[in-house]
């Protein structure tokens, strides 16, 4: 199984889709809400995300890779293979 790691903010409606997509699909992930974090955690995190992602936007998922935001296509073929499919 890939390594998955979803940086999120609590409030975020997107970010909630992400995490329900990889619940529903059974995908064992590192959740990492960055905005429920101390000061300097979130300092730190919010560096990593911009390393993945210089727009900084959330939620950045890391595949292997990185996805941007709500691209459900893409994060399934990056999380479940190039020939999965289902509805959104």
């Amino acid at each position: 199984m890939k390594k998955v790691t979803l940086y999120s903010l609590s409030t975020c409606p997107v970010c909630k889709k992400v995490k329900t997509f990889l619940d529903d699909n059974g995908i064992t992930y590192t959740l990492i809400e960055v905005d429920l974090l101390q000061s300097g955690e979130q300092w730190v995190m919010t560096k990593e995300v911009a390393r993945h992602n210089p727009q900084s936007t959330y939620p950045t998922t890391v595949v292997e890779e990185v996805v941007v935001g709500y691209d459900i296509d893409r994060l399934r073929a990056k999380i479940l293979g190039s020939n999965a499919s289902g509805k959104t």
